[in-house]
């Protein structure tokens, strides 16, 4: 009896385990979806850029939040249909993300195509609207401005709510050099 038991656990492990390997196999249409193709065609040309600072930053403070989302389903919400925040599609697309890229380059995306509000798409737009320079020109005070925005652009607006925002740019300079915690 308990020989039978072990085989019929042993058979449903492995059938469980071909079906998670056929779900994330590049041979489920799923992963045909154009959406889904473009997504992750983007993500592979992050990898070209240099937001080391950015990235290391945000990780940095990351590591002291509590409920933090994983970067590469933030990154899945580029995928429609938007309505379905919680389906096992949703899902499947992002334990495929997680197994092709890594959460820098997921990040990466992220910094490269965030709403940083008044139509700029993406860090080096919306450092050429709210300072005026490329990337490689920010000083360490802007670059974290672009760091807090990521979070939630409207919340910490450098035009409507500069005080909330240089706040929470001074909490992210303590992070940083390890004087304090969020």
């Amino acid at each position: 009896m308990v020989k039978k038991t072990l085989k019929i656990i042993a058979l449903v492990l492995i059938i469980l385990i071909v079906i998670y390997n056929l779900l994330l196999s590049d041979f489920n249409p799923l992963f045909e979806n154009e959406e889904f193709v473009y997504l992750t065609s983007k993500i592979r040309e992050t990898k070209k850029e240099d937001l080391k600072f950015y990235v290391d930053t945000y990780n940095k403070v990351a590591e002291k939040r509590k409920n933090k989302k994983c970067e590469c389903e933030v990154s899945t919400t580029y995928i429609g249909p938007y309505r379905h925040e919680r389906s096992i599609i949703k899902m499947i697309y992002v334990m495929k993300i997680e197994k092709e890229f890594s959460k820098e380059d997921c990040l990466k995306f992220q910094f490269l195509n965030a709403d940083y509000l008044f139509g700029n798409n993406g860090i080096k737009d919306a450092a050429k609207f709210y300072f005026k320079k490329s990337l490689e020109q920010l000083n360490t005070e802007e670059k974290l401005v672009l760091v807090v925005m990521l979070e939630n652009p409207s919340l910490y607006n450098p035009k409507r709510r500069k005080e909330r925002l240089m706040n929470k740019v001074r909490i992210y300079q303590r992070i940083i050099e390890g004087k304090t915690g969020l």
